[in-house]
């Protein structure tokens, strides 16, 4: 299964995030699925994961399998460049939440870091 994607789902206004946050421990898949749907529902932004074209089928199965996807809008490449706030690993574009996982402890401070930067979006 593939999900095409034709660019910024809300003038910029989206939620990246890293597909290494997703597959290695120690992110939470609930902290995850936590994460992504106060991102969806309360901060109303699509929620994109960013993962390689090869890749896509294999992060869906494993998404779905999880539980993941009910908060999911679609999946970008790299090569896609798309804009937007982004929870990442490294800090290699401007609005970034740098982590090293999404858990419990921790999914407070990235929501209060999205919904601040949210606010410099608009």
């Amino acid at each position: 299964m593939f999900i095409i994607y034709t660019g910024s789902v809300i003038n910029n206004m989206n939620l990246i995030i890293v597909s290494q946050l997703l597959d290695t421990p120690p992110s939470d898949n609930l902290a995850i699925r936590y994460v992504t749907m106060e991102a969806s529902g309360t901060l109303n932004l699509p929620v994109l994961i960013e993962v390689e074209q090869d890749m896509k089928d294999l992060y869906h199965v494993y998404m779905k399998t999880l539980g993941l996807m009910d908060f999911v809008d679609q999946y970008i490449t790299p090569e896609e460049m798309e804009e937007g706030i982004r929870v990442d690993t490294e800090l290699n574009y401007p609005m970034t939440i740098k982590t090293r996982n999404i858990r419990f402890d921790n999914t407070l401070s990235i929501l209060g870091q999205i919904k601040s930067l949210k606010k410099t979006l608009v």
